[in-house]
């Protein structure tokens, strides 16, 4: 094996570290908009569904998203962009320009990014309608506001879905707890909780639980109680209250989460206990 002065290896490492910074570069919106459309054109709808911000996801679910792209030709064949315009103002960025096809087409687009989780993100697509020039909004609901209509989201879960969604978020959170640590339950909240507070925000409520030492693991051997039939509000909320009779305590839970495709995710969570 060939060996290198210990010089020549620190500057290796130097040169690894700096690239690989360099590849984590925040994107500029013209940089964020031609890498979602760049994984839209090789058919990584995925990859590009979860780039998106959350609002523009909130409003269409995945299947919905990646039919709509490829309706529009954007998979076949469209390698680039010409962005003409860029107008910014305090919350977003609208690109307007022309998608560039393989076979020399020209598709006119105006897109809004916003930044979300320390980068650009697409929030609304707007492509004029086939065989005219009226602008539409071929994604669902994107562009006209943050609610959650999406028909997917507004599915009440199944009995047992509900019953398992409140095991283990409060499961979750006893693991926080016990261990002194909620990265994990952190990382499994909505992203849009996420972007209300800070991990350490997070933990900083449940502090009197880590100093009391509470452990409820036992509610793993019981099914919850909802004091409220379990609903899906207007706005795309799913609502859970109720509690657990364990021996010698009584755990109340007050729970929320939104769909965040494929999952519903924590959005808040109360909990008391009673002697």
């Amino acid at each position: 094996m060939r060996k290198f002065p210990p010089l020549l290896l620190l500057l290796a490492v130097a040169l690894s570290l700096t690239a690989c910074n360099q590849s984590r570069k925040i994107l500029s919106p013209q940089g964020a908009a031609n890498d979602f459309l760049q994984k839209i054109s090789e058919s990584r709808f995925q990859a590009a569904y979860e780039s998106a911000s959350f609002g523009f996801r909130a409003q269409t679910d995945f299947l919905s998203f990646q039919a709509t792209a490829k309706e529009l030709g954007l998979s076949t064949g469209t390698i680039s962009c010409n962005w003409l315009s860029e107008e910014r103002s305090e919350q977003d960025v609208t690109l307007t320009g022309e998608l560039l096809s393989t076979k020399g087409a020209k598709i006119p687009v105006h897109l809004t990014l916003i930044q979300e989780r320390k980068a650009w993100r697409i929030f609304a697509l707007h492509i004029p309608s086939q065989g005219g020039n009226k602008e539409e909004d071929r994604f669902s609901l994107l562009g006209k506001g943050g609610s959650f209509n999406s028909s997917a989201n507004h599915v009440l879960p199944s009995p047992s879905n509900l019953q398992n969604l409140t095991s283990r978020s409060l499961l979750l959170l006893n693991r926080a707890v016990q261990q002194g640590d909620f990265n994990e339950f952190y990382n499994n909240v909505s992203l849009a909780w996420q972007n209300q507070l800070t991990l350490n925000q997070l933990k900083r409520e449940f502090q009197p639980f880590i100093e009391a030492n509470v452990d409820i693991s036992e509610i793993q051997k019981f099914q919850p109680v909802f004091d409220t039939p379990p609903e899906v509000t207007n706005e795309g909320v799913l609502s859970l209250n109720g509690h657990y009779d364990v021996p010698h305590h009584h755990i109340s839970f007050s729970l929320r989460f939104i769909f965040e495709f494929p999952y519903w995710k924590l959005y808040g969570i109360k909990v008391q206990i009673h002697g």
